[in-house]
């Protein structure tokens, strides 16, 4: 649909890239969560056990009916026997919290592990400044972190390392693959690789070209043995017109069907030497000289006369430009002759020829081309052997000249009635430019 759009492609290298960086990310990451939790519950436990053993020692050590308060550099206690109330030593970090109590609180620049709870004799209040702790712990982290950089650093060298690595071969067998070009001898792959993989790509691709110029070989010699086969019975059927019209003894009628007979034997010979030409090596069957199409057009028209009596009335030529194209003479005089023809005959009107710098305009006043031949005109990608099925020999064989010149034919919407081909000589957006 046309809201669709094509999707992104993407490298074999960047998807590994982002595998092995994303595999690298991940372990880090799992191992650092492992780290952090492990880490934290130790220091639990480490707590848990230094806060029982100050709870052991503070209660061997407390007086009955007496209230104990407990003040060194890392631990500070508050006892109250069982039936008598908390008084005003108790100390500030103690005060104000609801009882039971366990957590961590922030005092000053310090940290404390606070508890409160009953004990068997009393009510105790313990707090333990764990700033040392906190600290080294923010230096862990700080150092994780660090530690991070560096594996994200490091993760991101070895992705590119190994992208690289592994997909030098593929670029290597993509890059053979690429330069492979249409020829009648095509080069072939490296076979040479260790991954069995690539190998049999390789191998598959290289058995695939042979198979391919095999085919070509094979449907050249029967085009061009069967072509050279069909000249000695059209050369026999025209020496056979030439003796019956030399004879004079046909009425009007007779020599009508004698001249639609000659009209078919032209036509068949002329595409049998199309075929020829177009089954040849392009090397061998090209030769590009400057051609002047207006010379060429109304030599073409003069050769039409022989079988359309009324063509030189019909069509007309009209010189915007005095066009020079560079080419094989044979072809592009088959390309004309076989579009004018064609028009021609489809239609009792007249037909014009426009001559501009670019390109050629060949327009008729007939009842117009059908729709599925103009879309196949207008598809750049379109397959030339697609048009066999929509109408036959003669617009295939042009298709076939066009791309043998680099050139394209277009069909254009006309004012009226009928038929504009465009016969473009030039890229269609430097011709365009011209104009």
């Amino acid at each position: 649909m046309a809201f669709l759009r094509p999707a992104r492609t993407s490298t074999i290298e960047r998807r590994i890239r982002l595998t092995v960086l994303c595999a690298i990310l991940l372990t880090f990451f799992v191992t650092v969560a492992s780290v952090l939790i492990a880490n934290e519950r130790l220091e639990e436990s480490l707590l848990e056990m230094d806060m029982q053993t100050e709870r052991d020692f503070l209660l061997d050590n407390a007086r009955p009916n007496e209230i104990l308060v407990w003040d060194i550099a890392t631990l500070t206690a508050y006892f109250v026997p069982a039936g008598m109330q908390a008084d005003d030593r108790m100390p500030m970090l103690f005060q104000g919290l609801p009882f039971p109590f366990s957590g961590e609180i922030e005092a000053g620049n310090n940290t404390y592990l606070i508890t409160s709870s009953v004990v068997n004799d009393g009510q105790l209040y313990l707090a333990k400044d764990i700033t040392l702790f906190e600290t080294r712990e923010d230096e862990f982290h700080r150092f994780l972190l660090l530690l991070g950089i560096a594996v994200i650093a490091l993760g991101i060298f070895l992705a590119r390392l190994t992208g690289k690595r592994l997909v030098a071969p593929v670029q290597q067998l993509s890059r053979q693959i690429l330069d492979t070009r249409p020829a009648p001898h095509m080069r072939r792959v490296t076979e040479d690789y260790q991954d069995a993989e690539l190998k049999t790509i390789a191998q598959s691709f290289n058995r695939f070209l042979n198979e391919l110029e095999t085919y070509v070989k094979r449907e050249q010699s029967l085009m061009g043995l069967a072509s050279h086969e069909l000249r000695t019975p059209i050369a026999v059927i025209a020496g056979a017109l030439d003796v019956i019209e030399r004879r004079g003894s046909l009425g009007t009628a007779d020599q009508g069907v004698l001249l639609r007979m000659r009209r078919a034997v032209d036509e068949m010979a002329a595409n049998i030497d199309i075929i020829l030409r177009l089954t040849r090596r392009k090397a061998q069957a090209d030769r590009r000289v400057s051609i002047p199409l207006a010379d060429l057009v109304q030599a073409i028209q003069e050769d039409l006369n022989r079988h359309l009596p009324d063509a030189s009335q019909r069509l007309q030529l009209i010189s915007v430009a005095q066009p020079k194209v560079q080419g094989d003479p044979v072809l592009v005089k088959m390309l004309l002759r076989n579009l004018i023809q064609n028009a021609l005959q489809h239609t009792g009107a007249s037909v014009e020829v426009l001559l501009y710098t670019h390109y050629v305009d060949i327009r008729d006043h007939g009842q117009g081309l059908p729709q599925a031949y103009q879309a196949y005109l207008n598809d750049p990608q379109a397959d030339a052997s697609e048009l066999l099925s929509l109408s036959g020999l003669g617009l295939f064989i042009v298709s076939l000249i066009c791309e043998r010149l680099g050139w394209t034919l277009q069909a254009l919407a006309g004012d009226g009635p009928g038929n504009v081909l465009r016969l473009t000589f030039l890229p269609p957006t430097t011709a365009e430019l011209s104009t």
